[in-house]
C-alpha cells in the first residue's frame, strides 16, 4: 500500500486533512474544572471512573476430597455432593477473577480519565490548538493525538469548543436546544418538538449551570453525555441571559450525526428505497427510528418462544438429543430476557452489524446490557453468569436474523462484496481498491508466523509480518464489505470538509458525525446533503468491479447485485438525514 500511495494523486486528500487539522480549538475550562471535581471527590459520572476498587472475595477453599476420583465414586448421593461441591469451587473462583478484572478495568480507566485531565490542563490557557490527523488505511481520518481529540470520549469533548466564536444568528440557540436535547436521548423526536423539549426543561438546564453537584442534578442523570450536555447548558443559558441571543458569540460545536449511518451508506448503494426509507434518506413526518424497528419484531419473536411450551420430556437433559437440546436452551433463555429487550439492548448490534460484527461480538454487546438490566432488578448476576451467557447467544442471533430479513438490500450488496472478496483472496491476491477520493485502500490481512525463541531466561514469541506472507483468506473476506463502506463513509466526510472550507465554515467531524458553528448548522446541512448526493450520483459498484476486472483479469467476478429504485437525489429534502 506504501508503493501504492506514493504512486497515487492523493491532493483531494490532503486537502481535506488540511481543512480538518487548520480547525482551532481551544479548553473549555468550565467543563474541565467540572470534571477535576468528580475525579477529586469521587464522583464516577461518564468516562471519570470510581477511585474505589471492588470488594475481592477471599480465594475460596478448595474441596479436601481427592477430585481426581469423583467419577470412580459409586454412591449416587455422595458423588452428587461432591459434584456439587466441585462446581460451587470452580464458581466461586470465576466469581473471584471476574470481581478482579472488573477492578483491573477500573485501574486502566483512571489511568485514561488521569490523562485527558492532565492534557487538558496543559493547554488550557492556549489559546488556539490544532489537532493533526492521519488516515487508516480504508482512508478515514483520525487526529494523531492519543489521549486528547474531538475523537476522543464524553469528558474530551466536553472538554474542547473552538477557538472562534460566531454570532448565532436566528437559528443558533434553536440548535443549541436540539443539540442538548440529542444529548438526553430525545433524538427521535422532531427538531421541534426537542427545541420545546428544552424550553419545559429549563430550570434544570439553569440549576445545572448554577449548581452542577446539587443533590439529583439533572445534568448527570438525564444525559447520555454528560459533558458534552453541560457545556450545552452554559451556551443556553448565557445566550438567552445575554438579552440578545442572536448576538450571543458561541463557540460550541454542534452535532449532526448520521441515522445509522452504514445502513445509509448501503441504502445508497443498492438504491434500495424500503431500507433508505428505514435510515432517514426520504423525507418523512418525523424521524424514522430503525432500532425501534428491529427492536420491535425481535420483541416479538422472543415472546413467541417464550410462551411456547416445549413438546418433549426435558426432565433428563443428558437423554436429549442436539435438537432437543438447542430447543431446550432457546426457549430457557427466550424466557429470561423477555420483557427486558428495549432500544438499547438491540442499537449497537444494530448499528455495528453493517460493519461486519461477528457473533461473537453481537453477544458480548448485548450481554453487557442484559447484566445491567437484571443487575438493576437485584439479580446476582455473577451467580447467573452461565444462563446470562446463553441468553446473549440467543438474543444475538434472533436480532441478525432480524436485520437480515428486514434489509434485503444491504443483504444482498453486502453478500455481493463478500462473494467478490473471497474469490480475489482465492487467488491469493490481497482485495484492494480505490476509495471515491483517489486512496489507494489494500486490505493488510495475511498470515502471520509466529516463532518463539528459547533463552536460558525467558521465551519470546517474534510475530513475522510483512507483505510476502500469505493472505488470511477468511479475514480478506469478512472484513471486506466493512472497510469498504468505511471507505465511502470517509469520502463523504471529506468531501462535506472541503465543501464547508469552500464555503468559508468551520468544521470538524467524528467519522459520520459533523460538526459546525449553532449558527452555521442549516448550511453544513445542506452542504453534506449535496455531497452524498454528488458521491452516490456516481456508479460506485461499477466502477469498483471494472477496476477489479483489470487488476484481476483471471477472476470471474459475478454480476451486480440488482439496484432498486430509490433516487438519491431526495436526500436533499430529507429532514433527518443527519440530525
Amino acid at each position: 500500500q506504501r508503493e501504492a500511495l506514493l504512486q497515487a494523486d492523493l491532493s483531494t486528500v490532503c486537502d481535506g486533512l488540511n481543512i480538518l487539522g487548520k480547525t482551532a480549538w481551544k479548553i473549555n475550562k468550565e467543563i474541565l474544572d467540572v470534571g477535576e471535581y468528580c475525579w477529586e471527590n469521587n464522583i464516577p459520572i461518564g468516562d471519570i471512573p470510581s477511585r474505589d476498587d471492588l470488594e475481592l472475595p477471599p480465594e475460596p477453599t478448595r474441596p479436601s476430597f481427592d477430585l481426581d476420583r469423583t467419577s470412580d465414586t459409586e454412591d449416587p448421593d455422595i458423588k452428587s455432593q461432591m459434584t456439587a461441591a466441585i462446581q460451587a469451587y470452580k464458581d466461586a473462583i470465576h466469581k473471584r477473577q471476574r470481581i478482579h478484572q472488573k477492578n483491573m478495568d477500573l485501574r486502566s480507566l483512571r489511568c485514561s480519565a488521569m490523562l485527558k485531565l492532565n492534557q487538558a490542563k496543559k493547554f488550557k490557557d492556549f489559546e488556539k490548538i490544532y489537532f493533526p490527523y492521519n488516515l487508516d488505511f480504508r482512508g478515514r481520518a483520525y487526529p494523531v493525538p492519543p489521549h486528547l481529540s474531538n475523537v476522543g470520549s464524553d469528558l474530551c469533548r466536553g472538554m474542547l469548543t473552538f477557538a472562534d466564536a460566531k454570532p448565532l444568528g436566528k437559528r443558533g440557540l434553536y440548535w443549541l436546544k436540539v443539540h442538548l436535547a440529542n444529548f438526553a436521548g430525545k433524538d427521535k423526536m422532531s427538531f421541534d418538538d426537542r427545541a420545546a423539549y428544552i424550553d419545559e426543561n429549563l430550570h434544570h438546564v439553569r440549576e445545572s449551570v448554577a449548581n452542577p453537584f446539587s443533590e439529583d442534578p439533572w445534568w448527570m442523570n438525564a444525559l447520555d453525555d454528560p459533558f458534552q450536555g453541560l457545556a450545552t447548558c452554559h451556551e443556553i443559558v448565557r445566550a438567552i441571559d445575554s438579552g440578545d441571543p442572536e448576538a450571543y458569540m458561541c463557540s460550541l460545536p454542534v452535532h449532526m450525526d448520521g441515522s445509522c449511518n452504514g445502513l445509509q451508506h448501503y441504502a445508497a448503494l443498492g438504491k434500495d428505497t424500503v431500507g433508505g426509507k428505514a435510515v432517514n434518506l426520504l423525507e418523512s413526518d418525523g424521524p424514522q427510528d430503525v432500532y425501534v424497528g428491529v427492536m420491535h419484531e425481535v420483541i416479538r419473536r422472543v415472546a413467541e418462544e417464550a410462551a411456547s411450551d416445549i413438546s418433549f420430556d426435558a426432565s433428563d437433559p443428558d437423554k436429549l438429543n442436539k435438537d432437543q437440546k438447542k430447543a431446550l436452551k432457546n426457549n430457557k433463555a427466550a424466557k429470561l430476557v423477555n420483557g427486558l429487550i428495549d432500544r438499547g439492548v438491540v442499537k449497537r448490534t444494530v448499528m455495528t452489524s453493517v460493519y461486519g460484527v461477528t457473533y461473537i461480538g453481537a453477544r458480548q454487546q448485548i450481554q453487557e446490557k442484559i447484566e445491567e438490566k437484571l443487575e438493576g432488578k437485584g439479580y446476582d448476576i455473577d451467580e447467573m453468569e452461565r444462563e446470562i451467557f446463553a441468553a446473549a447467544g440467543y438474543l444475538a442471533t434472533v436480532t441478525m436474523e432480524v436485520m437480515g430479513d428486514l434489509f434485503q438490500g444491504a443483504k444482498r450488496t453486502k453478500t455481493w462484496l463478500a462473494d467478490c472478496a473471497r474469490l480475489i483472496s482465492q487467488q491469493g491476491h490481497p482485495v484492494a481498491w480505490i476509495s471515491p477520493i483517489g486512496v489507494p485502500a489494500i486490505q493488510p490481512y495475511r498470515q502471520r508466523r509466529p516463532r518463539t525463541v528459547v533463552t536460558v531466561m525467558q521465551s519470546i514469541t517474534v510475530v513475522d509480518e510483512n507483505d510476502d506472507l500469505q493472505v488470511h483468506r477468511s479475514r480478506q473476506c469478512t472484513a471486506f464489505p466493512p472497510n469498504y463502506v468505511h471507505s465511502l463513509d470517509s469520502s463523504h466526510m471529506l468531501m462535506t470538509a472541503m465543501e464547508m472550507d469552500r464555503r468559508g465554515l468551520a468544521f470538524s467531524a467524528v467519522h459520520d458525525s459533523f460538526w459546525t458553528h449553532a449558527c452555521d448548522v442549516d448550511e453544513m446541512n445542506e452542504a453534506l446533503r449535496d455531497c452524498f448526493v454528488d458521491l452516490y450520483s456516481r456508479p460506485l459498484l461499477q466502477d469498483l468491479k471494472e477496476s477489479w476486472e483489470l487488476r484481476y483479469p483471471e477472476v470471474d467476478f459475478p454480476d451486480l447485485p440488482e439496484l432498486g429504485n430509490l433516487d438519491v437525489s431526495e436526500v436533499k429534502s430529507a429532514t433527518y438525514f443527519f440530525q
